[in-house]
């Protein structure tokens, strides 16, 4: 179990954030809290489907499933996520 710290883009408010995250949790988990904690920073629900939301990064080309664990796909600390 290890702390990665992620840099977190939203297209959609035009905006970055960098939170941390374990690498055991499941990328469904770790979006859940994204989408949460950026809504609350901003005030207001950016994501109009929080269901809806895809979790891309930008290291690995590509969209994660929410069943994996970040560190069984190979996100690392410093990587770019993506969500939309």
């Amino acid at each position: 179990m290890s702390k990665l710290y992620l840099d977190v883009q939203v297209p959609g408010v035009a905006k970055a954030y960098e939170f941390a995250a374990d690498s055991t949790m499941t990328v469904g988990k770790v979006k859940e809290r994204f989408v949460a904690q950026i809504s609350a920073a901003e005030g207001r629900e950016v994501f109009t489907e929080p269901s809806q939301v895809l979790f891309c990064s930008q290291a690995l080309e590509g969209l994660l499933r929410d069943s994996e664990t970040l560190g069984e796909v190979g996100v690392v600390s410093g990587d770019t996520i993506i969500l939309l």
